[in-house]
């Protein structure tokens, strides 16, 4: 299947900005950045002890090749500046530190180092160095055992990096504008990296794991791969919030997503149960869309001139997810499918406010109102059913 890009770079940015609106305000004059320069040999004691959390389970969401990873050992051997990491330290454990900026970075100088932790290379030796070409095919081990490479040995081990660390924040909103401002300008990385970073634990890992492979979501949204930027993850987690705790929802994103993880990932032990099973409802419901809607790539799609748009929708796929979740599946044939496909496509393309709602922002609880109620309306005329389940009643 191939991978379809429809202005990845312009959505990421679009849905941080609707993150970034929802921060709180916050005092920034008892925080507390301050900048070191770490040996290499330093950073990587950092990492091996646990100090500095990689989560090796981030692996495989990698952006970067061989030939990058290859060009930012050469640099730090050739004595080039490279961009600094940025790190928070952990309020509630001191000397514990989450990485805000430069995970790739320090990601790749472990899977240098230590390939059999951090396997994060896909053959962890040096590869087309243009300057430093004499050691092409040579991995870590090489450069500490090969008595003639202990000059490059030693200049790699003791180069240093600036570590910028902040520290004595009370509140995350805080890490959230810092990373916002980080990646203004540059290739952006959805928040959900962030978040997954601020809510470490069995929850994180499990949202890891389980896209790490090709799911009924990743067909939904056109990817061929699990995404490298997380958006499957964020798409993932606020289907699963809305279905599990949309009546605490008030239009705020940020603090609703925050919430919910943070809540699942303190009580995993009670939860982890209804999240597999919950899960497992989202694909089939997903598998059922498909029946629906034709294909995959049609489903969190609002149509058009009687077609469905390419740009993948995440509120309509919410309130799709939601509802169909919930229906009795039995009531689904040909006949209400054909009856839902025309009044689906007549509310995308007739009802204004309807439409409204899946064009404008996440924020106006109003239009979580509309939608939902909307919805309900088309489910139950639909499919001949009393559904009321409403959580944003008008």
């Amino acid at each position: 299947m191939k991978t379809i890009k429809y202005h990845e770079d312009e959505e990421i940015i679009s849905d941080n900005e609707e993150i970034i609106e929802d921060i709180a305000s916050f005092d920034p004059s008892e925080i507390v950045v301050f900048s070191r320069d770490w040996t290499i040999e330093t950073i990587f004691s950092q990492i091996k002890s646990g100090n500095i959390d990689l989560n090796p389970k981030f692996q495989r969401r990698n952006a970067w090749n061989d030939h990058k990873r290859s060009k930012l050992i050469e640099s730090i051997l050739i004595g080039y500046p490279v961009p600094e990491i940025v790190l928070a330290e952990d309020p509630k454990q001191k000397k514990s530190f989450s990485v805000i900026d430069g995970k790739q970075r320090l990601l790749t100088i472990a899977g240098f180092m230590f390939p059999e932790k951090y396997n994060y290379w896909d053959k962890p030796y040096l590869t087309n160095l243009s300057i430093k070409s004499n050691l092409n095919k040579v991995s870590y081990s090489d450069l500490e055992n090969n008595p003639g490479l202990t000059n490059e040995f030693r200049q790699f081990i003791n180069a240093s990096l600036r570590c910028t660390i902040i520290t004595n924040f009370k509140e995350n909103d805080i890490l959230y504008d810092i990373f916002y401002r980080l990646n203004s300008g540059s290739t952006p990385l959805a928040t959900q990296e962030l978040r997954q970073v601020l809510n470490r634990g069995e929850f994180a890992n499990y949202l890891i794991e389980i896209t790490n492979d090709i799911q009924p979501l990743h067909l939904v949204m056109k990817l061929d791969e699990p995404d490298k930027r997380l958006r499957d993850i964020e798409v993932l987690l606020r289907c699963l919030s809305m279905i599990l705790f949309s009546d605490s929802y008030t239009g705020n994103l940020k603090v609703f997503l925050d919430n919910s993880m943070g809540l699942i990932t303190i009580e995993w032990k009670k939860y982890e149960q209804i999240i597999h099973e919950l899960y497992g409802r989202v694909n089939q419901t997903i598998n059922i869309l498909r029946d629906i809607y034709g294909d995959y790539s049609n489903i969190g799609r609002k149509f058009t001139n009687n077609k469905p748009e390419k740009r993948f929708n995440r509120v309509l796929l919410e309130v799709q997810l939601f509802y169909f979740s919930k229906l009795d599946h039995g009531l689904i044939n040909h006949t209400t499918i054909d009856t839902y496909m025309k009044s689906f496509i007549k509310l995308c393309q007739e009802d204004f406010d309807f439409r409204n709602t899946i064009e404008a922002s996440t924020k106006n609880i109003e239009n979580y109102k509309i939608r939902f109620s909307k919805f309900q309306i088309l489910v139950n005329e639909s499919f001949g059913c009393k559904l009321d389940i409403n959580p944003f009643k008008l």
